[in-house]
């Protein structure tokens, strides 16, 4: 992990030496917002920096950084491993807090910017949480001494590319930006996402559930709108 994020650094530096290099215009802004629906809700707040070429001043692409977080319940996770073998935590309540790199590109239309972006890496954190393991089988596994009850786990802390990998924490978004007028706009848009909790060790050992399961992780989408203010453009 240490690596991958070493090089994603890495990247994203010589994304910003080429766009300085090779820019037509630059614009940077911070958007601050929330994804909300019945059962979740997740503030976030995005600085991001774009820049279009000479001859496609209508595309743009850029980097930025993300603070986010999901809040709600109650929800079920699953374990990532084989379909057939899968099991599931449920939860109450969930609360993870992270900070994410950002990916993304838009394209203008009029006073319109619609794009998308994604997360590179996040490091995601919160409160640990109780969650019920419910299972019965007439042949017990490795899990058995947890089964119908609760199981004590945390938020994935390292993560990577969520819209692409499970057992990751992380957001992505689809959107249109409008302005207003200089220097504020409006962003509405959907907001794709991923939670991801793993089994807490106790008194050093790994607590592990039926077929060696650790991770739960589970999708969500979120309606999201954001104020979008210009730092320059």
């Amino acid at each position: 992990m240490k690596v991958l994020i070493l090089f994603l650094l890495t990247l994203l530096a010589e994304v910003n030496t080429v766009l300085a290099q090779n820019q037509y215009r630059a614009t940077a802004g911070i958007d601050v917002g929330a994804g909300f629906n019945s059962s979740f809700g997740s503030p976030a707040i995005l600085y991001h920096e774009e820049a279009g070429f000479h001859r496609v001043t209508w595309f743009k692409v850029g980097v930025g950084i993300r603070a986010w977080g999901i809040y709600g319940g109650p929800v079920s996770l699953t374990s990532q491993n084989d379909i057939a073998l899968r099991d599931a935590l449920e939860y109450q309540s969930i609360s993870v807090n992270g900070a994410s790199f950002v990916f993304g590109a838009n394209f203008r239309v009029w006073k319109l910017d619609i794009g998308a972006n994604t997360d590179a890496v996040a490091f995601a954190f919160g409160s640990k949480r109780h969650a019920f393991y419910p299972k019965n089988t007439l042949t017990p596994g490795e899990g058995a001494d947890f089964y119908n009850k609760q199981v004590l786990t945390m938020p994935v802390n390292f993560n990577a590319f969520p819209l692409i990998f499970s057992k990751q924490n992380g957001q992505s978004e689809i959107y249109t930006r409008l302005r207003i007028r200089r220097g504020l706009g409006i962003k509405l848009g959907y907001l794709a996402g991923r939670m991801a909790y793993v089994t807490k060790r106790v008194d050093g050992e790994k607590i592990v559930l039926d077929n060696g399961q650790r991770y739960f992780s589970g999708a969500y989408g979120l309606p999201y709108a954001a104020l979008c203010f210009s730092i320059s453009d």
